[in-house]
């Protein structure tokens, strides 16, 4: 049995395999949305409802930075379905802050989120993978 660990935040995911998660990570690939970091000024637009993507409508209501957290959520999740089409994995580990853990669960197609063994909520995109073990095992 294969398990996804996932370590995301707005900004910045980071995603490792295992077949032992309790003991051993293997880091498959980092992803970086360096718009989830830019202000929020920098994000807007002069033209009201425009962004930066002409291919999605933007909700001037919503403020950038979600908006782009929103739209990495979208890319991360697309990218874990494509995972599982291509290599089947059995389970998946979800860990990050509140407010992007949900936003990313709402992302996640059904098939996915029924994989969904365990979820914390941290921070942890920078921390070492013994400490990334350490909050699995606790």
């Amino acid at each position: 049995m294969e398990t996804r660990v996932i370590v995301a935040d707005n900004a910045r995911a980071r995603i490792f395999t295992s077949h032992d998660v309790i003991n051993h990570l293997v880091e498959q690939s980092d992803f970086i949305h360096p718009e989830a970091r830019l202000a929020n000024r920098d994000l807007a637009s002069d033209a009201a409802g425009k962004s930066r993507d002409p291919h999605e409508s933007f909700d001037p209501s919503t403020p950038p930075k979600e908006y782009e957290a929103q739209k990495f959520a979208r890319l991360l999740a697309g990218h874990l379905k494509q995972l599982h089409n291509e290599q089947h994995f059995d389970h998946l580990i979800l860990i990050a802050p509140p407010g992007f853990m949900g936003m990313l669960r709402k992302e996640l197609p059904g098939p996915l989120d029924q994989l969904v063994e365990k979820t914390i909520d941290k921070d942890l995109t920078t921390a070492s993978v013994e400490d990334i073990i350490g909050y699995i095992k606790a």
